[in-house]
Formats: C-alpha cells, sequence, structure tokens
C-alpha cells in the first residue's frame, strides 16, 4: 500500500529506512533529509536576510523574507528558513567563515538548532537522591503543604499526612516530588520564608525517612531553597527564574550538583493575572527564557543542570495557554529538559466549565500534548493516572508501526 510517511524523530525516520534494508551508512546520511526544520529568525539585518535567501535556494532549499528586503527597501526583517536538518547544516557549511551582517551569531544558533534533533539531548539528571530519567516524561508529583493553594490548598495538614501522600505518589509513578509551602495561585498574597520553612521542613524531612525519592522545592526564596536543600531536597525549582531574590544566584552558584527549574511569569502570583498582555505569546516567552539561561550561564550555573517550564497560567490569557501547548515543541529548542504544568489550571475551567477536583480529562488531553512535544517533565496531582497513560503513549511511541 502506497502511504504518506510522517516522522516525528530520528528514531523514527531510522527505522522506516531499515524497514526497506537501506545500508547502514544510507541510514546515517539519509534519515536527517526525512525531519522537516523549518527554522524562524527575527530583527535579522537586511545585508544577512539576502544571504540566506540566497543561498537556501542555491541548497534546494528557501527563505521567506519581508516584502522590501529584495529590493533594499528595509534595514531588518524576519525570516523563516524551509528546510529540512539535511539543508540547515549544508547552509551552516555555506556561510563558513562569515563575520558580516550578524551571521556569525545566526550561524551558531543554526548549529545549535540542528543539535537539538539529530544528536541526543541530555536526558537524565544526576541529584544527590540518585538518576532521573526524562527520555520519555517524568512525573513530578505535587506536594502542596499551604492552606490556600487552588487545588489541594489545605489537603495535607500535618508532616506525616503530608509524607505518607508523598510516599503513595512515589508508589504510583511520580520520579520527582514537587513540594511547595506557598500558593502561587493567581492574586495569592505572600508568605514570610520562616512560614514556608515551617510548613516544608517536617515534610521534608518526614520524606527522607523513608523515601530517596528526588525532591524539588518549589520557591523563590534563597533562605528557604537553602534550607530545603540541607534537609535532603535535590532541586530547586524557581517560579521567578532566580528574578525575585538576588541570593538565589549565589546559593545555586555554590550548590554545583543542584538542578534549577527556570519558569516564565509576568508580575508576580498576587498580580500576574490583573490583564497580562502580548504581541507574539511564544516568541517573548522564548526571549525572556534565553535571557535568564544566558544569565544563569553567566553567572556560574551550568547548563546541564537548568530546565525551562513556559508557565501555563502564571500571567497568561487563555489564548496563551492554548498557543503554548500548540507550540511546546519550540521550547526544544534550548535543547533543554521542558517542564508542562497544566495540572487542573484554570484554562480547563475556561474551556469546560468544571470545578479544579474534575479536571483530570483536561489535564491529560494536556499531558498527551506535552508526550508529543517531548517534554522532560510533567508536574500533576494526579500521578497514578497520568503514569498509566503514559505508559499507552509511551508504549505507542516505541512501538514499530502500528497500522490504525
Amino acid at each position: 500500500m502506497n502511504r504518506i510517511l510522517y516522522t516525528k524523530t530520528l528514531a523514527d525516520a531510522r527505522r522506516e529506512m531499515q524497514k526497506i534494508e537501506v545500508s547502514t551508512q544510507g541510514v546515517v546520511v539519509m534519515a536527517p533529509k526525512m525531519l522537516p526544520l523549518n527554522i524562524k529568525l527575527t530583527r535579522v539585518k537586511l545585508g544577512a536576510a539576502n544571504i540566506l535567501k540566497q543561498e537556501m535556494l542555491s541548497i534546494g532549499g528557501d527563505a521567506a523574507v519581508a516584502r522590501g528586503v529584495v529590493d533594499g527597501k528595509l534595514p531588518f526583517s524576519d525570516v523563516i528558513l524551509l528546510g529540512n536538518t539535511d539543508k540547515i547544516n549544508k547552509l551552516i557549511l555555506k556561510l563558513g567563515n562569515q563575520t558580516i551582517f550578524g551571521l556569525p551569531i545566526i550561524k551558531d544558533f543554526l548549529q545549535q538548532a540542528v543539535d537539538g534533533v539529530v544528536k541526543p539531548q541530555m536526558r537524565e539528571w544526576q541529584t544527590r537522591h540518585g538518576k532521573i530519567d526524562f527520555s520519555n516524561p517524568a512525573i513530578m508529583g505535587i506536594l502542596n503543604v499551604t492552606p490556600d493553594s487552588f487545588s489541594d490548598g489545605g489537603r495535607f495538614t500535618t508532616p506525616a499526612t503530608a509524607a505518607e501522600y508523598a510516599l503513595q505518589m512515589e508508589e504510583e509513578g511520580a520520579a520527582v516530588i514537587d513540594i511547595g509551602g506557598e500558593s502561587t495561585r493567581p492574586g495569592a498574597d505572600t508568605v514570610s520564608a520562616e512560614t514556608e520553612l515551617e510548613r516544608v521542613l517536617p515534610v521534608i524531612e518526614a520524606v527522607r525517612k523513608h523515601s530517596s525519592i528526588p525532591i524539588s522545592i518549589d520557591t523563590y526564596k534563597a533562605k528557604v531553597a537553602e534550607a530545603a536543600l540541607e534537609a535532603g531536597a535535590d532541586i530547586v525549582n524557581d517560579i521567578s527564574a532566580l528574578r525575585f531574590d538576588p541570593a538565589m544566584v549565589k546559593l545555586l552558584r555554590e550548590q554545583k550538583d543542584v538542578p534549577v527549574i527556570l519558569m516564565h511569569m509576568l508580575g508576580t502570583p498576587r498580580d500576574m493575572q490583573l490583564k497580562p498582555h502580548y504581541t507574539d505569546t511564544i516568541n517573548e516567552i522564548l526571549m525572556f527564557l534565553s535571557k535568564r539561561i544566558t544569565f544563569c550561564e553567566e553567572s556560574g550555573i551550568d547548563r546541564h543542570r537548568l530546565a525551562i517550564d513556559p508557565g501555563i497560567g502564571f500571567g497568561k490569557r487563555l489564548e496563551d495557554n492554548l498557543l503554548i501547548l500548540k507550540k511546546l515543541s519550540e521550547f526544544n529548542a534550548f535543547n533543554l529538559p521542558v517542564v508542562l504544568g497544566a495540572s487542573r489550571k484554570s484554562f480547563i475551567h475556561a474551556l469546560s466549565g468544571v470545578h479544579s477536583d474534575e479536571r483530570l480529562p483536561g489535564t491529560h488531553a494536556a499531558t498527551a500534548l506535552g508526550h508529543k512535544a517531548g517534554v522532560g517533565f510533567v508536574r500533576v496531582h494526579d500521578v497514578k493516572e497520568t503514569a498509566q497513560l503514559l505508559t499507552i503513549l509511551n508504549a505507542v511511541e516505541n512501538s514499530g508501526d502500528i497500522e490504525l
């Protein structure tokens, strides 16, 4: 039967070629050609835009540029390169030792983009309490020890009940337990570091008595993070991307074995939903994350320790949340693990009208989109159900050729 092939990954492409008994060297050479790779470059200088256009045409690809570029009427243009990994590699070679019009920076970015598709990405973290494998999405189980979190606030009133629930989530399939002592729901007031510590430290210590599961501490306060790490936490999950507390950078520079999750958010939890606005949602979030990654690297925090979170629900309109889910794959451009935190979020209510404890189907839809996009972590309330969902998705993803 003649058919159209859809290949999502390099492994898919190799598998299809091996089925028809292509030579080993042929698979190596041709598999990357099956992967489409369309790249958008922003505010490219006129000279560079024209060079990119001509070079892509010369290798059988193309480049979309703004009207007025060819006749020299515009100083800058966004550029969309239309090709595949093979053509982008050829373009990189053609750019050679170009030093004009910002082409060296573009060349470096193109190489990073190709490497992110063709070369194996970092697929595990080594933490103080063992490895976390996120070659398929790893489950981060949410444990809020707060009285006012939007979904489970006030549910865990003692360290014993909280620790018991953490151990239950581990048994159900969680790879990480994410413990938070301050609500970050829209409109939430801040709490002191002392209050936060009173809530989270006894829970971390109680979990550590019975389990070596990696723990992330959901905080933007350096004082809380430091004490949590001393008590047995492994990861810092900072909703501010290290912006709210300058001392956090110093702490993480010194704690060289601690992974860090950087999240995008407009404003603070208290005001983030007061008329958030974007001109180009995805581009603005990507730009923010790029700057925070660079900031971390320049501050002595190695890139291999970082993960990024586009921040669904944090300073986002409904349309922004939906765009993030639609464009999740674009966040893989950094070649870093992506954290998806969509569990029971209010966008599900906006679309379906259900309360927080009835949003599992909507959460599963978002999780499935995250799996398809190749995220590293899904941060969820319902671990057991999510584990079953991912088991099915992983089985399909890793299967041979299933005719539906």
